[in-house]
């Protein structure tokens, strides 16, 4: 089992280095993501403005093209029979030559003629007339109606035979009169023409890239790349051409990878590129690499102030908490002369004297109770020597009753019976008795009182069987019906005491009704207040009954007055029904 100090040493580990640990965690994740976020946005806000540059050179291209497929020579050149001179032939082929001149990224200039036949700017083999035709560039050349079509390297290139790397724009060419086809034109355009503008993706080892759909690599830097396949994990997420970007193993290293689409649409079935940005995370990790060492960091102080911790004011703390017990202990066992020593911490100080006062205090109190026990002994002696007090009562209460017997004094002998019934119930038991003796206690109480009154008042008493047997505060009625017969009724009166018990949602409640006179307003709510605005003076019983119920029952319980000036006063009594006390 761990000692003390192993607890709190472990503690201190629990709450206090693993938040840190926890904390540096959750700081480098977040931190991470904020920056792949932050970089990734600055990248796709660089591939737009590179898929821009992109889409203008394109456009230069397609400038071109346009240029070519409307100018004379070319229009005059494709109208050319096969009967044209070979002179005015020559003189064409300067004019198509000089106007690719003029473009320095077409690297070839090839023309079919609608009827047959074909021209180009380089001694290279091109493919003939009726496999152009057959081929699914022609017939997306066809079907565009003379918009640019173009090819990139990494899809079937009919036009570049020494497998050089390279783009091929197509377009027909129609008759500038007529509309009819006259021809098509190829361009076999570099693949420097967006080598300027890739160049301003790289930075350090970070570079770009454009990919098909298939996941072909169809432009890199490294010419190596071209044609590859961008094998990626998670290539599908590109595939869903929009925005964002994602860690995954490029070339055998974890890579941030940005993507975009391109405007630039290529191949047969026109299909948009992707813009690909590849940037090691070893590069982008170096900034939050800060985070993850100062986690460590401070774990590592955090170990060397544990041990400081534990070394110079917890092992002081544990030694005073093993005394304490120690010393409790033999407190515990009645060994009350023990006293603590004096410490330097201050709190510990406090703690040692506190535990030295309280053994004093605990010593006289001891003894405070060791005279109060001899007292109380002395005044048990002195109750059972006054017992004989109330039996010499009793006595001679059974004597008078037997003399009013002989003499034929029968409410004499009435009046003493009740009245002994009266102070049994008074004087003897606990605080409680069954409702039955409360009842009766009561009934003697009237019976003494008819007598006095001259039978001016009656009373009724109906009282639930199963309230009978249950427990209840002693001499709760009695006050109440004493002061009915002082206040409720007058000399011409015949006065009626109802005095009914029944148990309400578990809890005995009992209601003592009359029809005197009432009470005033005002009276009613004096008496009805709450303890510390009653009255003073006057409603002495009641108050008595009101305070002894909730002493002992609580202030759930108590006394409750109804009344009304002429109409008669009800008594309210609740108490807690506390099980079955027949025996």
């Amino acid at each position: 089992m761990l000692r003390f100090q192993q607890k709190m040493i472990l503690a201190f580990l629990l709450f206090i280095l693993l938040p840190i640990i926890i904390l540096g965690f959750v700081s480098y994740k977040i931190s991470s993501t904020t920056l792949q976020q932050k970089i990734s946005s600055q990248t796709v806000q660089t591939l737009k403005a590179v898929d821009r540059n992109v889409m203008a050179s394109v456009s230069e291209v397609d400038a071109f093209s346009d240029y070519v497929i409307s100018s004379g020579e070319i229009q005059s050149y494709l109208n050319t029979n096969d009967q044209t001179s070979m002179i005015d032939f020559y003189n064409k082929q300067q004019a198509v030559a000089g106007m690719m001149l003029g473009n320095s990224q077409i690297a070839d200039f090839i023309l079919y003629r609608e009827s047959g036949g074909a021209t180009h700017l380089r001694d290279t083999q091109i493919p003939a007339f009726e496999k152009f035709r057959s081929s699914p560039f022609y017939q997306q050349i066809i079907k565009e109606k003379g918009r640019p079509v173009w090819l990139t390297p990494s899809e079937d290139q009919p036009f570049t035979q020494d497998k050089r790397f390279s783009f091929t724009l197509g377009r027909v060419v129609k008759d500038i009169n007529t509309l009819n086809n006259l021809g098509y034109v190829i361009l076999d355009v570099n693949m420097n023409l967006f080598d300027s503008i890739f160049k301003d993706v790289q930075e350090g080892t970070a570079y770009g890239m454009l990919v098909n759909q298939n996941g072909r690599i169809v432009y890199s830097l490294n010419r190596e790349l071209i044609g590859k396949p961008f094998a990626i994990n998670h290539f599908s997420d590109i595939q869903s051409k929009k925005s964002g970007y994602l860690i995954d193993k490029w070339d055998g290293e974890k890579s941030l990878i940005t993507y975009m689409p391109s405007s630039f649409h290529t191949g047969p079935s026109s299909s948009s590129l992707m813009m690909i940005s590849i940037k090691p995370w070893k590069e982008i990790s170096n900034d939050i690499t800060h985070i993850r060492n100062m986690t460590l960091l401070i774990v590592g102080l955090a170990l060397i102030i544990a041990g400081f911790f534990n070394l110079f004011y917890l092992k002081r703390i544990s030694l005073f908490i093993q005394e304490l017990l120690k010393d409790m202990k033999l407190a515990e066992k009645g060994t009350l002369s023990i006293r603590m020593r004096r410490y330097k911490i201050k709190e510990l100080e406090n703690i040692a004297i506190g535990f030295n006062n309280m053994i004093a205090r605990i010593q006289r109190l001891l003894k405070e109770v060791e005279t109060e026990q001899e007292r109380k002994r002395e005044a048990q002696f002195k109750v059972l020597q006054q017992q004989i007090n109330p039996h010499f009562l009793y006595n001679t209460l059974e004597s008078i009753n037997a003399l009013a017997s002989l003499n034929g004094q029968k409410d004499i002998s009435k009046m003493t019976i009740n009245l002994g019934k009266l102070l049994r119930i008074s004087i003897n038991g606990g605080y409680e008795v069954k409702v039955k003796d409360e009842l009766r206690h009561v009934m003697s109480y009237l019976e003494i009182q008819k007598v006095r009154y001259d039978n001016r008042f009656s009373y009724e008493v109906e009282v639930e069987k199963a309230l009978e047997y249950q427990p209840v505060l002693k001499l709760i009625l009695q006050p109440l019906v004493e002061n009915i017969l002082i206040h409720a009724f007058d000399q011409d009166h015949t006065g009626l005491i109802k005095i009914s018990g029944t148990i309400r949602n578990g809890h005995g409640q009992f209601l003592i009704e009359d029809n005197g006179k009432g009470m005033e307003h005002n009276v009613l709510l004096k008496l009805n207040r709450l303890e510390e605005d009653r009255p003073k003076h006057g409603g002495h019983g009641i108050r008595n009954v009101q305070e002894r119920l909730e002493l002992y029952y609580g202030k759930n319980y108590g006394l409750m007055i109804c009344s009304s000036e002429n109409e008669g006063t009800t008594f309210r009594i609740s108490f807690p029904i506390q099980g079955d006390k027949h025996v």
